[in-house]
């Protein structure tokens, strides 16, 4: 996997600026941002004929709503192995082959569309297949971007692929209201194709990324078990935790507008696939200019308030869209609704890239994304099946009231304003271990488990804190890969207590040894000051048979 200080090692070293685009410094990320910008136009511009042609085929909210379910359905589905593909894999290779894959769906799409073969279930299906790809590409490009600046400028470089992203959701809907209405689909589907050319050949000619470094004698780490650590990783990571539950209290109101814009655009408003594209780009422009505006905001607001006024701004800028539906409102309260969707979205995968370590961020990076698109798509099903029953404008009206009240209420699962470094190095050594010659062979044999127990003597003064700081500690091993973790208290000496969890086998062992970090070590040091005995505590490891 790889080292604890991969970042620091292979990003360049160029001041840290308040400026957001002090990451432009650096030629990779130079490239990583432009193939970004070009991959987010051709989504975009597919986006919006794919949605578009799905009102003239099933003019209905529910079958709108579908493709984008479809777009992001896959992406729950697929994160989690995809994680662990992009923190197993050489990152390279993984990137290009699925950008080939992404083109060879968009080729397909087009020659259906060129033939005159479309129908609502090809359209669908097709739509599924690039998600698929997305959903393998994902987690290795957002874990890349650590890669290419140094820690200090990682969120401005967060902000400007937002930036990029949004600058291509400004121009991309126009641009594909435009191509479909002059050109047909084919084209606006070519497009996406061509863009995801451009980026396997970026990926491949002009941008290198280190190689993981495994634990030393250790074998790969298996995939099952990778995917495994990721998830305990995310829930024994307190920020990371947080930031899951608080995205998907945010994306999941603010799909309503993805899902039912087209609609609403074509049926309430009666306007065109070209004025669709437009409000699409409005969008995009307001998140240009939040983006912007990020440092200065960063400067004002900590990041926990910060994500509440955007969910806020995200919910309450629908309500006009169903109170007064005329075309002026809607370019008004959509520009605002872009402003709040990147200053949410850019912070809260920020928050997950700097609490992330290195060796798992791809795996956190793709649980974020699973939660993103869970609550894009299962949104999308949500209101789209309410629009249905309760009409668009009713529907639009519930999701903007509804994302300004869970913005408030959601606000008290508290994200910290600074976030240590994960990659820190430890500040103790593991404690040594004795192996007999007689079970050192059956220590490289994955069918025996292992449980350590560690004790300690403890002041019945000192139980209150020892407990407190154990916490920490609990949460350190089960980040690291153990599981069954117990604390437990001797009924003949209550002074004596024994920690005890488990681990898969010796490999994992080891390389849980080699992935402690500061955090860790600290935790680790905390418990032990409670510790009262002449040396520190006694540590066994147990061969289960």
């Amino acid at each position: 996997m790889s080292s604890q200080n991969e970042v620091a090692a292979n990003a360049p070293d160029f001041a840290a600026s308040s400026s957001v685009w002090a990451p432009f410094a650096s030629r990779a990320f130079v490239w990583l941002w432009l193939a970004n910008a070009v991959s987010a136009l051709g989504t975009w511009i597919q986006n919006a004929a794919s949605a578009w042609i799905m009102t003239d085929l099933a003019p209905s909210p529910m079958m709108v709503s579908l493709v984008q379910t479809a777009a992001q359905l896959p992406v729950l589905l697929l994160a989690l192995p995809a994680g662990a593909i992009a923190d197993l894999m050489d990152r390279k290779r993984l990137l290009i082959v699925t950008n080939i894959l992404m083109l060879v769906a968009s080729a397909i799409l087009a020659i259906v569309a060129a033939v005159g073969r479309v129908d609502p279930a090809m359209l669908l299906a097709l739509t599924v297949l690039l998600a698929v790809g997305a959903a393998l590409n994902n987690p290795a490009w957002a874990a890349s971007v650590p890669l290419t600046v140094p820690r200090r400028s990682l969120a401005q470089a967060l902000v400007l692929n937002s930036v990029g992203f949004n600058i291509a959701r400004a121009i991309g809907p126009a641009m594909g209201g435009l191509i479909l209405a002059v050109l047909g689909a084919a084209a606006a589907f070519s497009a996406n194709a061509a863009s995801f050319a451009f980026v396997a050949l970026v990926v491949g000619v002009f941008l290198t990324f280190p190689r993981t470094q495994a634990t030393k004698n250790v074998p790969p780490e298996p995939f099952g078990s990778a995917m495994r650590i990721g998830l305990a990783y995310a829930l024994a990571e307190p920020v990371v935790r947080s930031t899951l539950i608080r995205s998907a209290a945010f994306f999941g109101c603010a799909s309503a507008i993805w899902a039912l814009l087209p609609l609403y655009v074509r049926e309430v408003l009666g306007l065109s696939s070209a004025s669709f594209g437009l409000m699409m780009g409005v969008i995009g422009t307001g998140a240009v200019l939040g983006g912007l505006m990020m440092p200065a905001l960063n400067r004002l607001f900590p990041r926990n308030n910060l994500i509440l006024l955007a969910g806020a701004c995200c919910g309450l800028s629908l309500v006009p869209l169903a109170l007064v539906p005329t075309a002026t409102i809607a370019y008004i309260a959509l520009f605002v609704f872009g402003m709040g969707w990147i200053v949410g979205a850019s912070n809260l995968q920020a928050t997950v890239q700097l609490a992330a370590a290195p060796w798992v961020r791809a795996r956190a990076l793709a649980l974020y994304q699973a939660v993103f698109n869970g609550g894009m798509g299962l949104g999308a099903i949500f209101w789209g099946w309410l629009g249905d029953r309760a009409g668009l404008t009713e529907t639009i009206l519930i999701a903007g009231l509804a994302g300004g009240a869970i913005a408030i209420l959601t606000r008290a699962i508290h994200l910290p304003p600074e976030i240590d470094d994960p990659s820190a190095a430890a500040i103790t050594d593991p404690p040594s271990l004795s192996i007999a010659e007689e079970i050192r062979p059956l220590l490289h044999s994955s069918r025996h488990r292992l449980r350590a127990a560690v004790s300690y003597r403890i002041d019945p003064s000192d139980v209150p804190p020892f407990r407190a700081a154990m916490t920490d500690v609990r949460l350190s091993r089960y980040r690291d890969g153990a599981v069954g973790w117990a604390l437990s208290r001797d009924v003949s000496d209550p002074t004596h207590w024994v920690e005890t969890f488990v681990i898969r086998d010796w490999h994992e062992l080891q390389r849980g040894i080699d992935r402690l970090n500061f955090a860790d070590s600290e935790a680790v040091a905390r418990a032990r000051s409670y510790h009262r005995g002449q040396h520190l505590p006694r540590v066994t490891l147990l061969l289960q048979e």
